[in-house]
């Protein structure tokens, strides 16, 4: 595997980028309970070595993998830095869902080499009904373009659908060998009969308690639109263990996947969107623990295993692209930069896309390896909706570690900043940070006179770069036990520790009824928030460039019912993939598209954003003739959309992906031969105009709704 080398001038985009020098995310070290330090450095070259007992199993080999650390010493490339996550004593009692799952499982009775409880089985809570098999509601194309060229603000939900021992250390408790990987935890059961059952009982129970409902709608209280979901190869179920080591125990995935619908179901209800994130492949494609492995080989480079990782790919875009709330699909998590991961990617792309109709534009996300050059550069070769993902840590080097928080806040302020906003440019803003925390190491801490305030910096600076200069970032991750004991890790205590705790798009809280049902919301406030959503949707087109962000505001525009066009069968052409097509479908089309998604559930988005797009339909054949140039359409374009994103979802949203969103919308009017290839500049450049008129507007109504709630 080929990084950067030395001795070439990209050396200062190394230490920019931090962990491209090591190429993977090492596994923070835990401390035995009765330690106060962190423990020595269990890493040798990016390999992890154990003195404990290996795990029973064999994974599949190339015979002619390449040895990385053959080629790269550690003095020069760096090994993984040991972190220190307080571990509970054994004789500590666990609190919240941790003690109840214990509680649950307590059994007198052991099984499996690592004496794991006993269970005969386990039930959801609220009984089976709660876990039905996978149905979603009707695919509804307004609210999954809004929700997929949206930016984002989110987080992980990591060590739920593939377990990470540094992260939930008593969860781990029976596992076997290094007790890290999701494998560790089978093996600790054992192949019995008995065993089998157990860790089936002891996954479900984790799968059903680790995140419920409550959590998506405490994001969503927060203004998070966004949740990236780790998943392993395993979690598809029994089918998708085969050829792996999970295959002795595929009869523990038999309901994964449900439990997976409900997640993603329990978001949709929320307003938030889900990127699914392949984060375990065959074979291990890093060698690390999250990959469900922990014994540190790395035998996915080979064309058996990718093609396995393949059909799952295709399996999984066949089987969600067309749910509403999913807004991307991921997939690898962290891959060598190898070239034959690479060639593979365009290769895999292509068959996702060839499965279905809705897969040909579902967003693909992908892992750039941690280098962020030829992530930028591989979007650029492509024009279909694909999304270079780049994590981003500040802990794991050595050259980290003896920088000073304030260092590293200049650093991000200078050449990261730079960086990422040049590279971001080049990959037509399809960036997003994937993976992001707070924490830093104690060395870069410990001689600052205010080091909260030093951590908060560094923290809120990280988060103000990754959305000005690309479209979204998950922080990483959303919970782990000792929450308030890794603040730096931990989003639920970071949040308000070290974040601002309010990650609307526009500064002010989601008003969604469904939040509001748990208390946190008034109704007064609730009528209120409501009542800007309308407000921004009568947002009245500028009469001329030059009306101020003032008067374009106070202008609404009330459209009667004799207004409206009764012409039905008139479709807009605003946005991309048949977003306006979808908006100003007839009541009549819309039943029948309803009718033949009954097998996935029913359902569909409020007519609230229809009722708006009518609307829209008749400013826009108000203002644009059928002579209407190019560069109106642009304008025009620009202005609605900002509109309809911020006013027709819970959370008040705006264009992320912007650049993606002109060039597909850009596309269908070629397609539909309405403008020319030559006319794209522009439409790009007035429907930046639009975006701009809209979007200073819309402040002008925040602001104002700011100042009225102060008061």
């Amino acid at each position: 595997m080929r990084l950067f080398p030395r001795d070439t001038s990209l050396n200062a985009v190394v230490s920019t980028l931090s962990l491209a020098a090591a190429n993977y995310k090492p596994i923070p070290q835990l401390p035995t309970a009765n330690q106060s330090t962190a423990i020595a450095n269990a890493n040798t070259g990016g390999r992890n070595t154990f003195s404990s007992k290996p795990n029973s199993f064999q994974v599949q080999k190339t015979g002619s993998t390449t040895d990385w650390t053959a080629t790269h010493n550690s003095s020069d490339w760096g090994v993984p830095s040991t972190l220190y996550v307080p571990v509970q004593s054994v004789n500590q009692t666990t609190t919240g869902t941790d003690a109840d799952s214990a509680r649950k499982l307590a059994s007198s009775r052991k099984v499996g080499p690592g004496g794991c409880p006993y269970s005969a089985g386990y039930t959801p809570n609220g009984g089976w009904d709660k876990l039905p098999p996978p149905t979603f509601p009707a695919f509804d194309p307004v609210k999954a373009t809004i929700m997929r060229y949206r930016q984002q603000q989110g987080v992980n939900l990591g060590a739920w659908f593939v377990q990470e021992g540094w992260m939930e250390s008593n969860f781990m408790s029976c596992a076997t060998g290094p007790k890290q990987a999701e494998f560790d935890i089978l093996d600790g059961f054992g192949t019995t009969s008995a065993g089998l059952s157990s860790a089936r009982a002891y996954m479900e129970q984790h799968w059903d308690t680790w995140i419920t409902e409550d959590d998506f709608r405490s994001l969503a209280q927060m203004g998070v639109n966004t949740v990236r979901l780790p998943i392993g190869y395993w979690s598809a179920g029994p089918y998708f263990t085969h050829y792996s080591p999970f295959d002795q125990y595929r009869s523990v995935y038999e309901f994964s996947w449900r439990y997976i619908a409900r997640a993603i179901n329990w978001a949709a209800k929320y307003d938030i969107g889900v990127i699914v994130d392949l984060h375990g492949a065959y074979g291990s494609q890093n060698g690390q623990a999250h990959s469900g492995l922990s014994d540190g080989n790395i035998e996915w480079y080979n064309s058996w295993n990718q093609n396995l990782t393949t059909e799952l790919l295709v399996w999984i875009a066949k089987e969600i692209s067309d749910v509403t709330n999913v807004i991307g699909i991921e997939l690898l998590n962290e891959p060598q930069n190898r070239d034959s991961y690479w060639t593979w990617l365009p290769t895999a792309m292509d068959a996702m896309r060839a499965s279905s109709p809705y897969a040909k534009t579902i967003p693909l996300y992908f892992h750039d390896a941690f280098v962020l050059e030829k992530g930028a550069a591989f979007v650029q070769k492509r024009s279909d909706f694909v999304v270079s993902d780049h994590h981003s840590y500040y802990v794991y080097t050595s050259s980290d570690q003896a920088m000073s928080a304030q260092g590293h806040i200049s650093k991000l302020d200078g050449s990261i900043f730079k960086q990422f906003a040049q590279q971001s440019s080049v990959a037509r803003r399809n960036l997003i940070v994937g993976e992001w925390s707070c924490a830093l190491d104690w060395s870069s801490i410990q001689n600052s006179k205010n080091p909260t305030q030093d951590q908060t910096e560094f923290c809120q600076t990280q988060q103000d770069i990754w959305q000005t200069t690309g479209s979204g970032w998950t922080f990483w991750s959303y919970k782990m036990e000792d929450c308030d004991q890794n603040s730096g890790w931990c989003f639920q205590s970071a949040a308000n520790k070290f974040l601002q705790g309010n990650f609307s798009s526009w500064g002010i809280p989601v008003s969604s009824p469904s939040v509001a049902s748990a208390g946190n919301v008034t109704g007064d406030k609730l009528g209120s928030l409501s009542s800007i959503r309308t407000d921004i949707s009568r947002v009245q087109l500028p009469t001329n460039s030059t009306t101020s962000a003032h008067k374009t505001a106070k202008s609404f525009l009330a459209v009667g019912e004799s207004d409206h066009d009764d012409n039905d069968d008139d479709i807009s052409s605003v946005g991309p993939h048949g977003f306006g097509h979808s908006l100003f479908a007839t009541a009549a089309e819309s039943s029948s598209k309803q009718d033949k998604r009954q097998e996935r559930g029913v359902g569909s988005y409020t007519t609230f954003a229809a009722r708006q797009a009518q609307r829209d339909r008749v400013l826009s054949e108000r203002a644009a003739t059928a002579n209407a140039t190019v560069a109106n359409r642009g304008f025009l374009d620009g202005f609605y959309t900002s509109r309809i994103l911020a006013s027709s979802t819970d959370s008040l949203s705006r264009l992320g992906f912007a650049n993606q969103y002109q060039q597909d919308t850009f596309k269908s009017y070629v397609t539909a031969g309405t403008f020319k290839t030559s006319d794209e500049a522009a439409y790009n450049a007035q429907f930046v105009a639009g975006v701009k008129a809209a979007e200073n507007a819309i402040s002008y109504i925040v602001s104002n709704y700011a100042n009225q709630t102060k008061s």
